[in-house]
């Protein structure tokens, strides 16, 4: 996993250093190899929260400190290993993000919980604007 995060963050300084903006037809086919669903489950272990996604029969850990930064690490992990052009990764967040349910996303905040778990499912469309 580390070879193609490392390979990843190379392209994407590539592709910052070059700053061209894709077209549609290139955002709706890195969209379309995305995963339709993820699972997430994840722990406490003092300050971090860590967790393991399950994506494809593939599984992939990350971890973070606070919700927000647990719910970027976990779609940047995604974009990263499904090689996703950075160029792309900020009109696909906008567009759709793996984020989990309100309800799932309470319980990342609650550090009472300890430990649960997630499923998180892409849009089925991409609307570009």
């Amino acid at each position: 996993m580390f070879s193609v995060y490392y390979k990843n963050k190379l392209k994407n300084i590539f592709n910052l250093i070059i700053n061209t903006e894709p077209n549609e037809e290139v955002l709706l086919s890195n969209f379309h190899k995305l995963p339709e669903e993820i699972k997430v489950s994840w722990f406490r272990d003092g300050k971090f929260i860590i967790g393991d996604i399950l994506a494809d029969g593939h599984k992939y850990k990350t971890q973070a400190k606070s919700a927000n930064d647990f719910v970027e690490m976990v779609n940047d992990t995604i974009y990263s290993v499904y090689e996703v052009p950075s160029n792309c990764i900020n009109t696909l967040s906008k567009v759709k993000r793996f984020n989990p349910k309100p309800d799932e996303f309470k319980k990342l905040n609650n550090y009472s919980i300890e430990k649960s778990d997630m499923s998180l499912i892409k849009n089925r469309e991409l609307k570009l604007v």
